[in-house]
């Protein structure tokens, strides 16, 4: 019994010739691409498209973490001995790795489901794990991941340099794994690359997004209340600095993936992945006016409460990229 599938879109969206004891039935395709055409999703596709969406903002808090740890953290605050509130980062990053387990076993297990027309069971797991270019990303995505985990434990805090760079190598070969599951697998080279650096972006940008909050409710709270905000505040202007090179490079490859995707401005609004779209392009833009507010707080009061809120807009851009990968750009349904 093999797994043969086809794939018009290597972010999931599929085109079957599948055998798993019995073949898919071609009704069901035409189906689904109805929904898709209409800008209706059944129940699958919107299930994939969340666990797709989960497994990718797992990644790249994955790899931001340890990121804004070693380009910001450890700057800012090595005059208040960093060494002894870098451990929270390790437990963190392990607590990520877990969630990425999880999710590979979702989006794995869905994928699997939609490619054979099967229900699920371990065995169709495992052959989709084994058999098809989607498992093995995932292998490969979850082997890198316990790499990060088991170097943030300790690179971190390491004096040296080049354990640091190892980590953040490592992440930079995860991201390469979200590319390979994403329309711009389908591409050239330039596209390759395009979406690999909208990634690495991202996760410099998201990674302080998590970081700041794990901080303030933990190693920072026994702080006084001056020094509190004399740390942050260097940290933030560091984080600021980052960020500013890492959206510009957000916006530009963005606005080169969404031209290239879409046929017209008519798409945006008629389909699921267009609505999608706007769903993303929205949540940013949030984003980036409450990065703004936080830029002047500069570690006051507010800028915990503001970052948890940028937080949460950064799960549904998330959630929206997650849909954006799953479904087929419009006029590539069929």
């Amino acid at each position: 019994m093999k797994l043969l599938v086809r794939l018009m879109s290597t972010a999931g969206a599929i085109s079957c010739v599948a055998a798993l004891g019995a073949p898919v039935a071609r009704a069901q395709g035409s189906h689904a691409e109805g929904h898709l055409e209409s800008g209706r999703l059944p129940a699958i596709e919107i299930a994939a498209g969340l666990a797709h969406g989960v497994g990718l903002g797992t990644a790249v808090f994955l790899v931001g973490l340890p990121v804004f740890a070693a380009l910001v953290w450890r700057p800012a605050s090595r005059e208040e001995a960093a060494g002894k509130i870098f451990a929270p980062f390790g437990r963190w990053v392990w607590a990520l790795f877990g969630l990425l387990v999880v999710a590979g076993a979702v989006e794995v297990s869905l994928y699997a489901v939609r490619a054979s027309g099967e229900p699920f069971g371990l065995g169709l797991l495992w052959q989709a794990l084994s058999e098809t270019r989607v498992g093995h990303v995932w292998l490969v995505r979850l082997g890198v991941g316990a790499l990060i985990a088991l170097l943030a434990s300790w690179a971190l805090d390491d004096e040296r340099g080049l354990p640091r760079w190892v980590l953040l190598g490592a992440g930079c070969v995860m991201l390469i794994t979200l590319t390979q599951l994403s329309h711009a697998a389908e591409g050239n080279l330039v596209t390759l690359m395009a979406d690999w650096l909208h990634v690495i972006a991202g996760s410099v940008w998201v990674g302080g997004l998590l970081g700041f909050p794990m901080l303030l409710l933990g190693p920072l709270r026994g702080m006084q209340r001056e020094e509190r905000a004399r740390v942050l505040g260097r940290a933030v202007r560091r984080f600021s600095r980052v960020t500013t090179a890492a959206v510009a490079v957000l916006v530009v490859t963005g606005v080169y993936a969404s031209l290239l995707r879409l046929p017209d401005l008519s798409a945006l609004v008629e389909t699921a992945y267009g609505r999608a779209l706007i769903m993303k392009l929205g949540m940013v833009t949030l984003m980036l006016a409450v990065g703004a507010i936080n830029l002047h707080d500069r570690g006051r009061d507010p800028f915990g409460r503001m970052v948890m809120f940028e937080l949460l807009l950064a799960l549904g851009v998330f959630v929206a990229t997650g849909f954006l990968t799953s479904l087929p750009p419009p006029g590539t349904e069929t």
